[in-house]
This record gives structure tokens, C-alpha cells and sequence, in this order.
């Protein structure tokens, strides 16, 4: 608990209880049918030679482009962006798949936003 950043046990089993009941709903993306709508954050950990590839997949059909960020990580000598987007899990699926296969890309990383039935947005 505490190597997870947690120092309240009931904030911790909270979080747990919720992480696996989204896991249980819905699964991992690579799970979930290609027609299912899903959000989250893509992220993508690359060389500056991998760049020319991010234009594709913010103007691709089927994801929703919200926000996205870049950052150079010195101390790792890599590039990161953070994409913030929607779309069908199918596309999102193929645009990981194809930057996984990509060379400069180091890592990528789908976290889906989990799912509630009210909230803040």
C-alpha cells in the first residue's frame, strides 16, 4: 500500500475496489469489441525520429483528439507525449498496434478512463 503512494488504507481499498470492478465491466482494450466507445489517455514514450507518426493519429478517423502534451525527459534521453482522446476501441487498438511497431517508439501506453454514472464532466 504504501509503495503505491497510499497512506489511507480506506482511500487505497477504495481505489483497488474500483480498479477492479472497471477491470471486471470491462476489461483491457485489447479486450473490448472494436465498436465499443472508450476514453483515456494515450501515452507514448519515443525518439525525436518517431515524431513524424503523431500527426496520423491525431487526424485519424475514429479517435477524438481532446488534449495532447510533449515533453523532453533528459534524464531518460527520450521524448513523451500525453493524448487525451475518445474514440472507437477498435481505432484506438490499430493506433497503438502500429506504434508499437514503429521504430524511435520506446513505449506506449493506453490507460482507460474508468467509467462512473455521474461526476464532474
Amino acid at each position: 500500500m504504501e509503495r503505491a503512494g497510499y497512506r489511507n488504507r480506506s482511500r487505497f481499498l477504495r481505489d483497488a475496489a474500483q480498479h477492479y470492478a472497471d477491470a471486471i465491466e470491462r476489461g483491457d482494450l485489447a479486450s473490448l469489441p472494436d465498436e465499443t466507445d472508450v476514453e483515456g489517455t494515450l501515452v507514448i514514450y519515443h525518439q525525436h525520429t518517431a515524431e513524424r507518426r503523431l500527426p496520423d493519429l491525431r487526424h485519424s478517423d475514429g479517435i477524438d483528439l481532446r488534449s495532447s502534451t510533449h515533453a523532453c525527459m533528459t534524464g531518460s534521453h527520450t521524448c513523451v507525449d500525453t493524448m487525451h482522446l475518445a474514440g472507437l476501441a477498435g481505432s484506438i487498438q490499430q493506433a497503438v498496434a502500429g506504434l508499437r511497431r514503429s521504430e524511435g517508439v520506446d513505449r506506449v501506453i493506453f490507460v482507460a478512463a474508468p467509467t462512473r454514472s455521474s461526476g464532474c464532466c
